[in-house]
């Protein structure tokens, strides 16, 4: 994978985490924080382990998670928690664009099975997004 396609394909990531971070944000659904899960084991998978990326995924998921379990015991987020998962989000996101100009890719990518199967659906998922429910472009 070349050093371009490498950047552009953490950009994608990067814009699809923050997508689902703003669904989590909005509603707290369990679906959505699964979704983070997928794509963040997805994207972790793209680049070579580094630890700052590593304590990052943890602190989104962490945040995330604590907002969905406060949605599903009918609790509504505080500010506190949508501060921690924002300022969370954005930390994951600036470490991972710093990781892949630094560290680079995986020589040989690591993406298979579910993780493929993820990334068309949620890339599917996004090209509709700009569609309203008639099939039209909003």
């Amino acid at each position: 994978m070349s050093d371009s396609t490498i950047a552009q394909t953490i950009n994608e990531r990067t814009e699809a985490v923050k997508k689902v971070i703003n669904l989590i944000a909005q509603s707290g659904r369990g679906d959505d924080l699964h979704d983070l899960r997928v794509l963040l084991i997805n994207t972790t998978s793209l680049l070579k382990r580094d630890p700052g990326i590593e304590a990052a995924v943890d602190d989104l998921y962490a945040a995330a998670a604590a907002l969905v379990r406060d949605a599903s015991a009918g609790t509504p987020p505080s500010a506190r928690s949508l501060r921690l998962l924002l300022s969370a989000s954005d930390r994951f996101c600036s470490r991972l664009g710093a990781a892949a100009d630094r560290i680079g890719p995986e020589p040989e990518m690591r993406f298979k099975g579910l993780e493929a199967a993820y990334a068309v659906q949620l890339e599917r998922f996004s090209m509709n997004a700009d569609l309203d429910p008639v099939g039209q472009v909003a």
